[in-house]
């Protein structure tokens, strides 16, 4: 195997079987457009031991590409900073372990980096695996778009499909592991990571192609709620890390203008699924109040290149080395 030029990231826990099929995808990808050499990186964080993945098994669906680390920490920042420092691309792509990556990524990420050679931050379509499932946690949208603060940074480049130069990476850092799945504030370390970037003057950008299917399972209401909780909670986290970021806090003051609003008969915040703005701002508080109010050993003042790796692993193997 060449010195890979992409490094796709995939951070799994208790999917075995998708995880798989994830993995495969990518392979497929990656053979349809060998220009690029691609590794592919999996790392499982915390498993049960019924889920557990088989080493051997992932390496032989990455049909050579493959990377695989078993993490003995958990959180998914914990596990995305892990995948960020064992790659060797000079891009690097995150999806998730429920997502199927279109056989012609690799070729349309090649056509958008053929003229960046410095900071890359793009984001890529993503639309429904299952038509059963409801449309959350998706980007549909056909038209190209470049990040400004008018933008609320949560969701503008999915979580589950962006690249980051390595030249990027160094300049922003390790992802926050106080936000993500599995940490105090719950989600929000890509929204986080977007904030820092545009902090930073790096370019963000969205664009319609380098397409992955999310198989994300939630059909029933009370799941995407749960979810969009989540989200809304660590958005009022990011609320208070950027306290004195002017046009960040104007999100916030939306909210809470469009929850009034709603209240006297205004729009909801996503009535196909039943999600108002009461609720969004009631999460945006108390994710607020817990910053606030978290130990101030919690808070982090910076996150850098340079820092120390924020995870231990066993098991890391390799194919055709």
């Amino acid at each position: 195997m060449r010195e890979p030029a992409v490094s796709v990231i995939v951070c799994t826990r208790d999917r075995p079987q998708q995880l798989l099929e994830c993995v495969a995808a990518v392979a497929v990808a990656a053979r349809q457009w060998p220009a690029l050499e691609t590794e592919i990186i999996v790392l499982e964080n915390l498993s049960k031991p019924h889920l557990a993945l088989d080493a051997n098994e992932v390496l032989r669906t990455a049909e050579g590409h493959g990377v695989f680390i078993k993490l003995t920490v958990g959180g998914l920042s914990n596990a995305r900073n892990a995948g960020m420092d064992a790659a060797r691309g000079r891009l690097l792509v995150f999806t998730d372990d429920d997502c199927i990556m279109d056989p012609g990524y690799i070729r349309d990420l090649a056509q958008h980096v053929a003229d960046r050679p410095g900071h890359v931050f793009i984001g890529g379509r993503v639309k429904l695996a299952n038509p059963r499932d409801l449309p959350f946690t998706i980007k549909d949208s056909p038209d190209p778009e470049t990040y400004g603060v008018s933008n609320h940074p949560g969701g503008f480049v999915p979580g589950c499909n962006f690249v980051i130069s390595r030249m990027t990476a160094d300049r922003i850092g390790h992802f926050d592991t106080r936000f993500g799945a599995g940490a105090p504030f719950k989600a929000g370390e890509d929204t986080d990571y977007i904030i820092r970037a545009h902090q930073a003057g790096v370019p963000i950008h969205y664009v319609p192609d380098m397409c992955v299917l999310h198989n994300h399972g939630r059909q029933h209401l009370h799941e995407v709620e749960q979810l969009s909780y989540c989200y809304s909670f660590a958005n009022g986290a990011l609320y208070g890390k950027y306290m004195r970021d002017a046009w960040l806090l104007k999100h916030l003051y939306w909210s809470l203008r469009s929850a009034l609003r709603e209240k006297f008969g205004g729009p909801a915040f996503n009535p196909e699924l039943g999600l108002s703005w009461g609720a969004v701002l009631r999460a945006n508080v108390a994710g607020l109040r817990a910053y606030m109010t978290a130990p101030r050993s919690t808070h982090q003042t910076s996150l850098g290149p340079g820092l120390p790796a924020p995870f231990a692993s066993t098991g890391a193997r390799q194919l055709n080395d």
